[in-house]
């Protein structure tokens, strides 16, 4: 009976190695795994990093570009407030230069009106030699 009982202990001790062994390899094929998912992790990380500091460096970009474009609009109002003002200027001085112009010649005509004719002077080498 001790035989029997060991043999079949060796038996089941072979079977046992045998299904420690397959565990084994099932262990460094998971141990494998784990290494090369840590490394496609480390890899997805810093490209997640890459992507995620060119979004944050657009983002900036954008902000700055706002910055300037509310800079400029408050140039471009201001130009367009001058442009109104000079505008209007324009306006006041044409309409002064139409009233002069007006009254210009208004004095011309009452000028032309008022004037007599005045006796016309020849000088003295168109008048000949008796003149002298």
């Amino acid at each position: 009976m001790t035989i029997r009982l060991i043999l079949r202990l060796r038996r089941q001790l072979s079977v046992v190695r045998k299904e420690n062994n397959r565990l084994e390899g099932e262990l460094h094929s998971l141990d494998r795994e784990i290494v090369d998912v840590r490394a496609a992790n480390t890899e997805l990380r810093d490209q997640a990093n890459a992507e995620l500091q060119w979004r944050l460096d657009a983002v900036t970009v954008i902000e700055q570009h706002s910055v300037e474009r509310a800079r400029l609009f408050a140039k471009l109002q201001q130009a367009l407030d001058w442009a109104t003002e000079v505008g209007r200027v324009n306006a006041c001085i044409d309409q002064q230069n139409r009233a002069l112009a007006a009254d210009n010649e208004r004095l011309r005509r009452e000028l032309a009106a008022r004037a007599r004719p005045i006796a016309r002077v020849i000088p003295l080498q168109q008048r000949g030699p008796e003149a002298a």
